[in-house]
């Protein structure tokens, strides 16, 4: 039999799901959901629709917030800023996703799968000024929105947003033997991933564009359905993973490497302190959270596309639907 996962995580994935029977699946996430915006006391910048999401900017005080609205009138936060410091990273999974760095301190090439408000993607340009970016939306609202209330700038030939598909946008990469030294993968709508970023051939199209030591940051909540198919799913692609904890302990990134020699404890901690000037967090706190003990069903099915290769750009079409309900995979 498979390892029990522990008693928190299990707590945690009754309560995800209890949330979401109750139709607020943030809530469970350790995320506001806001079933009316005159609740919050937030003044509305905008809003708006487009054929993928509702989307709403909202500010309170100094935070400015990107959310996701579903047909229920749940808000799911996207993006968050606080304006009295643009430069920071307000949420606590967004600094645990820079546990990339930890394996790959001096990426030169970061592409972004998900821009939402731009706040991970504004935080590299801002303090890794040799860094070149490639920020990946599907939802061209979203893009001008993050450019019109967060800062995302139009014009940086080193910061470049590109509205497609991340799936498609790889697979153009491919032909140009385009390859990056950091993948980061934050494409969330509301609650769930599109089916076709979540697979082992998508997974194996983000290795196929990784230069030989590059790296994969994925955002996964551990305390879902989905989290074991996740592991198993990432684990069957990678030679290298490696877990990082958010402070707030329901969320986990996951950073896959394509480098074949394992990098220890010490090495990660030696990262931290060569960077830590980098960052205006604790990185080495960061760097402390990596763990090593299996928190998932190691049984879990390995997730492969529904579809042919040949019928990518239909597939793709169907996957970005929006999901909470009644979804190809179950959250």
């Amino acid at each position: 039999m498979p390892p029990r996962p522990p008693r928190h995580l299990a707590q945690q994935r009754r309560r995800f799901l209890r949330g979401l029977a109750a139709g607020s699946g943030a809530l469970a996430l350790g995320l506001p959901a806001l079933l009316r915006a005159e609740d919050t006391g937030e003044t509305i910048l905008e809003e708006a629709r487009s054929r993928f999401n509702h989307i709403r900017v909202g500010q309170r005080g100094s935070l400015r917030t990107m959310y996701f609205v579903s047909d229920e009138g749940v808000q799911y936060i996207e993006s968050r800023v606080d304006i009295s410091r643009p430069r920071s990273l307000d949420l606590d999974y967004s600094r645990t996703m820079m546990a990339g760095f930890l394996l790959q301190p001096a990426p030169k090439r970061v592409l972004m799968l998900g821009l939402g408000g731009g706040q991970i993607s504004n935080y590299l340009r801002d303090r890794f000024p040799e860094v070149e970016i490639d920020a990946i939306d599907i939802d061209p609202e979203v893009v001008r929105l993050a450019q019109r209330y967060f800062d995302v700038p139009r014009d940086d030939p080193r910061y470049r947003c590109h509205v497609a598909d991340g799936r498609l946008f790889l697979e153009e990469a491919a032909k140009k033997d385009v390859r990056w030294d950091m993948i980061i993968l934050d494409a969330f709508r509301g609650v769930f991933v599109p089916y076709h970023l979540k697979t082992a051939e998508f997974y194996r199209a983000c290795l196929d564009r990784l230069s030989p030591r590059g790296v994969v940051v994925a955002n996964l909540h551990n305390a879902t359905k989905m989290y074991p198919h996740d592991r198993n799913t990432l684990a069957a692609v990678f030679p290298q993973r490696y877990s990082f904890v958010s402070e707030s302990g329901n969320q986990t990134t996951f950073v896959a490497s394509a480098d074949r020699q394992r990098v220890g404890a010490y090495e990660l901690r030696r990262n931290a302190v060569a960077l830590r000037e980098r960052f205006d967090f604790d990185l080495l706190g960061l760097a402390a959270r990596y763990y090593m003990r299996t928190d998932w069903e190691l049984e879990a099915e390995v997730l492969h596309d529904d579809f042919k290769p040949a019928d990518l750009q239909q597939a793709a079409t169907r996957h970005n639907k929006t999901c909470i309900r009644d979804c190809r995979y179950s959250n």
